[in-house]
């Protein structure tokens, strides 16, 4: 086998073989305490490898032995140094676990095979084109300045479980502009001090940001930026709930590296935010990299209140988690999914969005076969939907704002669905309606009236319809008013033919009794039919209907009298045949 480079450390030449045989080199102690890679910077030489020193094993590295396939595998190490591997090309396995990195690592326009980080400390990640063929695997570790993925090329699934990051000078957490992921990208318990941002990535298979927390930085609109997202199957802004791992927090993703003899030591201690005193980062210009939640202002017993509730919400107490659904995806900032495209379904269940007065969580002209909206609280800003094409809407009233902050406008979807176990009355979706819409626009009612029925709920869509009505009336002018009011009075808008029944036997009794103390003058003295008052009124309020009392010729105000009730049949007598006609299709 060939011989470690001269000059290197014993640690770096046990690295060498290792790498060769494709061996794991654990340098841990055993201590969790002193294994926690926040703590890196005092590991002594005896856990430390130079970054240069694992650069020259990736790029020319010793030839694996006979029998073995090399990959670099390490545990508990002090990287030091930036290690830079930016434009090189590996195809071996690299995996490090619970390490430390002094300054970062530069992967730009790398070719690499599958690249695994898990639980380790960096300060700052920079990926930007980056092609792996296989899996890239961020799980578990915290990034004090930032992850930068634009235009990456991930050839299975990136793994971000449990992973912290803070903000880089421009406030953005995690960059990955333009990446396009292959099969999944899992990122479940996310957190991100700073924006997200996913502008035009492309996810082969499904996104997860499952209990996910995103907090926006100050002066910032957005904490998630993915207009223009593709997902080729179900995109997941929802809760998140592990039972098996609530007490003890364990590896996200799939597969491990320890052995089975290492299995008794934890994979490693709650990841935190720290860096070395002083240390002011790559970056002099960026904020410091707070802790989640810690805002400029905010006093110590604020804080600690905090940590106290962030740990229970580890453990699945307090701080709001459901014990059915466990911790909610939260949104401190605004949203922005406009023009995505999601395959199957997009699943918002159990999230919060905590929205500025200019924030709002933007769903325009998204697509989907599927919407789910079932959050238990309504946003504290606006949403918009404008232009959405949706298949099934699947959706609870309570889940959207109610002070008229939902914009509606375009939005189009197949059919209505409720929750399991759940049903809403066609008045709670005109509730619905009227409370989330700022302005009067006809599209929203059209549209629900429709998808009823396209369900066969005819009776349902003539309440919409009818409720459009109502809204309506109330913007227009006064005198648009008064004949609106008079409109839905009589005839309801045309929706309400048995109201329009009622008026009609009531003008047929006025015009009785009228025309029984006030029998007209017969038009031929000598030649009409038996006078009776109740036919007359009839023919009268029925003029489609000929019941032979046409010889009699009111005068006076009983002409006055029959020429409105003629003008009311026509219009009372078509609303009821039209409304009979609906009952008689439909049998």
């Amino acid at each position: 086998m060939e011989q470690a480079p001269a000059g290197w450390s014993e640690v770096e030449q046990r690295l060498w073989r290792a790498f060769g045989r494709g061996d794991i080199l654990d340098l841990a102690s055993g201590d969790q305490a002193a294994d926690d890679p926040a703590t890196g910077a005092a590991w002594g030489a005896e856990r430390t490898v130079r970054a240069e020193t694992l650069a020259r094993v990736l790029l020319a590295g010793p030839a694996p032995e006979p029998g073995r396939v090399r990959g670099l595998k390490l545990v508990g190490a002090r990287i030091a140094g930036r290690l830079w591997l930016a434009g090189g090309r590996f195809e071996s396995f690299v995996e490090l676990h619970d390490c430390y990195f002094d300054t970062g690592a530069v992967l730009s326009e790398a070719h690499a095979g599958t690249v695994r980080l898990d639980g380790c400390h960096i300060p700052r990640l920079d990926a930007s084109r980056l092609d792996t063929s296989g899996d890239l695997v961020l799980a578990r570790c915290t990034v004090l300045y930032g992850v930068r993925l634009t235009d990456a090329q991930i050839g299975t699934d990136l793994i971000a479980n449990h992973l912290r990051v803070g903000t880089d000078q421009f406030g953005r957490s995690f960059s990955a502009d333009g990446m396009t992921v292959h099969q999944d990208f899992e990122a479940d318990r996310l957190e991100c001090d700073g924006e997200l941002s996913l502008r035009t990535a492309r996810i082969g298979g499904r996104f997860s940001l499952r209990g996910a927390q995103l907090r926006g930085r100050p002066g910032k609109m957005n904490c998630f930026n993915a207009a223009r997202l593709s997902v080729g199957s179900t995109f997941y802004l929802t809760g998140w709930r592990d039972p098996k791992t609530m007490a003890q927090p364990q590896s996200p993703d799939r597969g491990g590296l320890l052995e089975p003899a290492a299995a008794g030591r934890p994979n490693g201690p709650e990841l935190r935010y720290s860096r070395p005193e002083g240390d002011p980062g790559p970056y002099r210009s960026a904020l410091p990299p707070q802790r989640l939640g810690e805002r400029e202002g905010e006093g110590q017993e604020e804080l600690e209140e905090e940590t106290e509730a962030a740990t229970r919400m580890v453990y699945g107490q307090g701080f709001g988690e459901d014990p059915e659904s466990g911790i909610p995806f939260r949104a401190f900032g605004g949203v922005r999914l406009e023009d995505a495209r999601f395959e199957t379904a997009c699943l918002i269940n159990y999230a919060e969005f905590h929205l500025g007065e200019d924030q709002e969580l933007s769903l325009r002209r998204i697509q989907t076969p599927e919407l789910r909206f079932t959050c238990p609280a309504p946003p504290t800003g606006k949403v918009a939907l404008s232009r959405a094409r949706v298949g099934n809407l699947i959706d609870r009233p309570t889940a959207w704002p109610r002070n008229h902050e939902v914009r509606l406008t375009g939005f189009s979807y197949e059919a209505l669905r409720s929750p399991e176990g759940a049903y809403q009355s066609v008045h709670q979706r005109i509730a619905w309606l009227d409370q989330a819409l700022d302005t009067f626009h006809p599209e929203p009612y059209e549209q629900l009236a429709a998808a009823l029925r396209r369900d066969g709920l005819d009776d349902d869509a003539r309440q919409v319809q009818y409720a459009k009505q109502q809204r309506r009336a109330r913007t227009l002018p006064a005198p648009g008013r008064a004949w609106s009011r008079l409109q839905d009075i009589t005839v309801g808008y045309g929706y309400r033919p048995g109201r329009a029944a009622l008026w009609l036997l009531a003008a047929w009794a006025v015009g009785t009794l009228w025309f029984a103390g006030h029998p007209p003058a017969p038009v031929k003295v000598d030649e009409h039919p038996h006078w009776n008052p109740a036919l007359y009124a009839a023919s009268l309020v029925l003029p489609i209907v000929n019941f032979g009392m046409d010889g009699w010729a009111p005068a006076g105000v009983g002409q006055w009298l029959s020429a409105v009730l003629v003008l009311s049949g026509w219009v009372l007598a078509s609303t009821v045949v039209t409304g009979a006609t609906r009952v008689l299709q439909r049998g």
